[in-house]
């Protein structure tokens, strides 16, 4: 049984300490599972050529994991404050409009709803480039932004090449996504690599960064 449907059972109770402790368990369920795909995409990374030479400021390699996941956390929370607010102000721009002009109120959905797919997709990059290049949080989101808008069709490619594998996984009663999920682990971190000329372990990267 997973911790989203504990969460769910507790916030259907009566009693409001249960209401606020399915609350809680709804956000470690959606914290939880950041363990092992930072496990995941660190390990691609080791097993990829090209490394770059680590952050001075980084801690060693025995506590580098819980610095990634503490640095990948505060990640995973600033995009969905970021994105709350998004949708939150979409939300009352289209209400404060609705009385006056549907079809405004309508555009502004519309309008706000693809500048945060955007968004979202200016992001797919984030996480691998904190783990590859030891980034924090902030600049893990701008160098992304910056990745993908200077790669848009290559960007969609691998986008549409994750969602394509991901979705043959499920197929097969979902165990395909024992072998999924870990390539897709590749194409992001492989995409994340520094072409260094002259370095025969530097191989051309789908994204140049």
């Amino acid at each position: 049984m997973g911790l989203g449907v504990v969460a769910r059972d507790l916030q259907l109770s009566s009693n409001r300490f249960f209401q606020y402790t399915g609350d809680l368990v709804l956000v470690m369920a959606a914290l939880v599972p950041l363990a092992p795909l930072l496990a995941l995409l660190q390990l691609a990374d080791e097993h990829l050529p090209g490394g770059l030479d680590r952050d001075p400021e980084q801690p060693a390699s025995r506590r580098r994991f819980l610095w990634l996941l503490k640095q990948t956390c505060g990640l995973v929370v600033l995009e969905v404050l970021i994105g709350i607010g998004g949708i939150s102000s979409i939300r009352l721009l289209s209400q404060f409009l609705a009385p006056h002009s549907g079809v405004l109120a309508s555009l502004v959905v519309v309008l706000g709803g693809f500048g945060i797919a955007i968004w979202l997709v200016g992001q797919l990059l984030s996480i691998p480039l904190l783990i590859h290049h030891g980034y924090r949080p902030l600049r893990a989101m701008e160098h992304s932004r910056k990745l993908v808008q200077a790669n848009r069709l290559q960007v969609l490619a691998l986008l549409g090449l994750l969602l394509g594998l991901n979705l043959l996984g499920l197929m097969a009663a979902s165990l395909g996504l024992l072998f999924s999920v870990p390539f897709s682990a590749l194409l992001l971190m492989a995409s994340c690599r520094t072409h260094t000329p002259g370095r025969r372990e530097s191989r051309r990267n789908m994204l140049p960064t």
